[in-house]
C-alpha cells in the first residue's frame, strides 16, 4: 500500500507539471523541475517505504538540491554561483544522512547528517562570501576585493623586502 502511494504521488506531481505546460513555457522557466522530480520522488519512496527504503533519503536530497540550485540559478540567470554553490550539495548529503538516521532509527547517522550539514552550509557561505564579496564573482567586487585585498598584499610585499633574515 505504501508503494502504491508514493508511484500516486510521484504520478499526480508529474500530471500537474504537464497541465502547468500547457500554460507556461516549461523548457524556459522550470526545466529545473524535471531535476527535482527524480529528487523528490525519492525522498517520497524513502518516507513511505518504511526501513528498507530509508536509504534512499541521501540520494533524493542531493538530486533535490541540485534541482533547487538549477532552478534558484535560471531564475535568477546566475550560474556563476556553481563556484560555491556546491556547498549547498555536501549540506544536502547531511540531510539525507539525517533523514537516514530519524527513518531508520540510528542515532549516529543522525548526528553525522546533523555535522555534515553544517560543513557544507559553512562551506557555501565561506566561500559565497570570498566569491561574491572578495572576487567579485557577480561583476561588482566588494570593498574587500577592490580596496582591502589589495592592500593587504602591499603591505604584505613591502614586509617580504624588508623582513631581515635571521642570522
Amino acid at each position: 500500500m505504501n508503494r502504491q502511494r508514493g508511484v500516486g504521488i510521484v504520478l499526480i506531481a508529474l500530471g500537474a507539471i504537464f497541465l502547468l505546460g500547457r500554460f507556461v513555457d516549461l523548457g524556459a522557466a522550470l526545466w529545473p523541475l524535471f531535476v527535482m522530480a527524480p529528487g523528490i520522488a525519492l525522498l517520497a519512496w524513502a518516507f513511505l517505504g518504511g526501513r528498507e527504503a530509508s536509504g534512499l533519503a541521501v540520494p533524493g536530497s542531493i538530486v533535490t538540491m541540485v534541482g533547487l540550485i538549477l532552478f534558484v540559478q535560471n531564475v535568477t540567470g546566475r550560474f556563476d554561483t556553481w563556484a560555491y554553490a556546491w556547498g549547498l550539495i555536501v549540506a544536502s548529503v547531511g540531510v539525507g544522512t539525517w533523514l537516514y538516521g530519524s527513518l531508520a532509527l540510528r542515532d549516529k547517522e543522525m548526528e553525522d547528517g546533523a555535522r555534515i550539514l553544517m560543513i557544507g552550509l559553512a562551506l557555501f557561505a565561506g566561500f559565497g562570501v570570498f566569491f561574491e564579496f572578495v572576487i567579485g564573482l557577480g561583476g561588482r567586487p566588494g570593498p574587500l576585493g577592490s580596496w582591502v585585498v589589495p592592500l593587504l598584499l602591499i603591505a604584505a610585499g613591502v614586509a617580504l623586502l624588508y623582513r631581515r633574515k635571521p642570522s
